[in-house]
């Protein structure tokens, strides 16, 4: 599935200000098949038409502007999206929302009635785009934009000052930017008690993408604690072989019409499948993955930090406080992770609730407790003492077996 924008340039006489005369343009938008850009008038004249007669200005700058919000692999939990809505200046434009989280990007259409220009969206969609993809075509247009500029002889505008400063930001920049952006916080206007705080975990951790994980978990307040765990953790880490079979990649362009705990189901027990595991089976996630504790508790809404290398190898680090049946579940998780999109470096296991969070959860459950499992060990007794001898048989918390009792066999 893909992001794209095309458009033709065309002539603006009545138009006033020199940027938008400049980038007048019929705009169309499509998100996958779906052309986002679908319009017809409120009173239903002229019937539909693919395209917007705009200028290209406004939703170049408001992208450029948040393009940060746009590349970061994480975000704060309040975060709800990047809204082209907001790109004002007076036009209309399509409800999309864009969404990224670990190399994906969530998108979302909706249809639209906007007076007074008396524009009727007509189409909406959900899917999940690749990020570097989606990205690649935003910049296209924000750089086609600019030279249009450029070409009708405007210079100094916001939009071409903001564009040249995040394409000559060197990698230090980019990473402060990334960091900062998935803390929410705009990286050419940070507080400067905020900018310390991050410059000095960043010296401290020295990874931006590790950084922007823990904004899902804890707050700024806290980071200098957290980071302190991190770096125990990340000295505590020993990758050893990977010995899990491969499994069938996601197809997360249909994500979007699943359920995330259904993703995690179905990957659980094709997993299991391939294991040899029967669904009454216990799984030895001790066998697949080796825990590893620090000195101390996890920050916050912290449950682990992962290493991968591909498939080459997995690792997780736990805090010191962490129960036997916790670490099972967050082995399972790690599992869970690996098997859904196949990771590389570190990541940090929170307890927030994005789609591939809910996912990864789902996963773990199924994998240490299938559903199928619990019903051959209740055999229809649902009692206390049922479910107790079911959590005992798998070794998981009975928490978790009454979860997989209401979602999955008394659903």
């Amino acid at each position: 599935m893909t992001l794209r924008f095309t458009w033709d340039w065309e002539p603006a006489p009545r138009v006033r200000l020199p940027e938008q005369a400049a980038t007048w343009c019929r705009l169309r938008i499509a998100l996958g098949s779906t052309h986002a850009t679908l319009v017809e008038q409120r009173d239903g004249s002229g019937g539909p038409r693919h395209g917007l007669d705009v200028s290209a200005y406004p939703l170049a700058e408001f992208l450029a502007i948040n393009w940060w919000r746009l590349s970061t692999s994480s975000h704060l939990p309040t975060e709800r999206g990047v809204h082209l809505v907001h790109a004002g200046a007076g036009f209309a434009w399509p409800d999309i929302t864009l969404h990224s989280d670990h190399g994906l990007t969530w998108a979302s259409l909706r249809q639209r009635d906007k007076a007074p220009e008396h524009v009727r969206f007509l189409t909406q969609t959900d899917l999940v785009l690749d990020s570097d993809a989606a990205l690649s075509a935003i910049a296209s247009f924000i750089d086609s934009t600019v030279r249009r500029l450029e070409d009708q002889g405007i210079t100094g505008t916001l939009l071409q000052d903001e564009w040249a400063a995040i394409q000559h930001a060197d990698q230090d920049e980019r990473d402060f930017c990334l960091t900062a952006a998935a803390w929410g916080l705009d990286p050419y206007d940070i507080p400067g008690d905020a900018q310390h705080l991050l410059l000095d975990a960043e010296a401290s951790i020295g990874n931006p993408a590790l950084l922007a994980d823990l904004s899902r978990a804890v707050p700024l307040t806290h980071l200098a604690d957290s980071t302190r765990w991190l770096r125990d953790a990340i000295a505590s880490l020993k990758p050893e072989p990977n010995t899990l079979p491969s499994v069938s990649p996601v197809d997360w362009s249909s994500a979007t019409d699943a359920a995330p705990w259904q993703v995690g189901y179905e990957r659980a027990r094709e997993l299991r499948s391939r294991l040899g595991l029967a669904p009454g089976r216990r799984a030895a996630v001790e066998d697949l993955l080796r825990v590893r504790e620090t000195g101390s508790p996890a920050p916050g809404n912290v449950d682990a930090l992962i290493s991968a290398d591909g498939s080459a190898s997995l690792a997780v680090v736990v805090g010191d406080d962490t129960s036997p049946q916790a670490k099972r579940f967050v082995s399972a998780r790690a599992i869970g992770r690996h098997s859904l999109s196949p990771i590389d470096g570190l990541s940090l296991l929170t307890r927030a609730g994005q789609y591939t969070e809910r996912a990864e959860r789902a996963f773990a459950a199924e994998f240490l407790a299938p559903a199928a499992g619990i019903a051959e060990v209740v055999d229809g007794d649902f009692s206390d003492p049922a479910l107790d001898r079911a959590a005992t048989h798998f070794q998981v918390s009975r928490t978790l077996v009454e979860h997989q009792v209401e979602n999955q066999i008394a659903a």
